[in-house]
């Protein structure tokens, strides 16, 4: 993948992102939410159908991965890393460990963070 596809597919990926995102946010139309999915539609299939739709199917999966199972994709990331400082790949292509890298930044913000504890007078 040329570095410009690879930088127009991160593009597009945070753009799919931040318009589903948007769809749970307070205040939004039925009328945006439709144009929101429309928009969304629109750049996977251009994708999804495109030269490097493994790629950009790579992408989808790790965002969907690190969004249902944040701590164990935290602990392959870091595997991959490790391997990777070591000078082994673990098959992963440079475009997918960046893919990895992504979807975690885009699913960090939906993390639910740990309340603190509560302190209670007497």
């Amino acid at each position: 993948m040329e570095a410009e596809h690879e930088e127009a597919m991160r593009s597009d990926f945070r753009e799919q992102a931040s318009l589903q995102a948007r769809t749970y946010q307070a205040g939004v139309t039925e009328t945006e939410i439709g144009e929101s999915f429309s928009k969304v539609r629109e750049i996977h299939s251009r994708w999804n159908s495109g030269p490097h739709a493994d790629q950009w199917q790579y992408l989808s999966d790790a965002y969907e991965d690190f969004r249902d199972r944040p701590d164990t994709m935290d602990r392959f990331l870091d595997n991959v890393e490790f391997n990777h400082a070591q000078g082994w790949d673990g098959g992963l292509d440079e475009v997918q460990r960046r893919s990895l890298h992504q979807a975690k930044e885009l699913t960090e913000p939906q993390r639910v963070r740990p309340r603190g504890r509560i302190q209670r007078e007497r």
